[in-house]
């Protein structure tokens, strides 16, 4: 399967950009900016634990057998392969921080409204 074009990326950017904003609006309606607050807050989560582990196994312990299948799996591999598999990785690794942009500008926005409907406006 071949990569993407720049065009087609774009439009799959803007797209996943549509949904979240979407969702960020269904939050907003049925929660208020809390809900915003902890969807932004989950998709950081998101997009940095997958930034962190990428497409290694991963599970509840990190036991020795594990972390050497992780070597092992790409021990032996030509070079043509390994850029291959690097290139792919960092087109996976730029969605990916683009999640965590997205997700931190929510989780301010989020709270940042939160706080300032909250605690901004004098008893009374």
């Amino acid at each position: 399967m071949r990569p993407p074009r720049n065009r087609e990326r774009l439009l799959i950017r803007a797209l996943a950009c549509a949904g979240l904003i979407g969702l960020a609006w269904l939050a907003q309606q049925a929660i208020g900016w809390l809900g915003v607050g902890l969807l932004g807050l989950f998709t950081l989560f998101v997009a940095v634990r997958y930034e962190l582990e990428g497409n290694l196994p991963v599970g509840p312990q990190m036991t020795p057998d594990r972390y050497a299948s992780q070597f092992g799996k790409h021990g032996r591999e030509q070079e043509a392969e390994s850029a291959g598999r690097r290139h792919e990785w960092l087109g996976q690794l730029s969605a990916a921080r683009l999640a965590a942009a997205m997700g931190a500008m929510l989780a301010l926005v989020g709270f940042g409204f939160f706080l300032m409907l909250e605690f901004g406006q004098p008893p009374g």
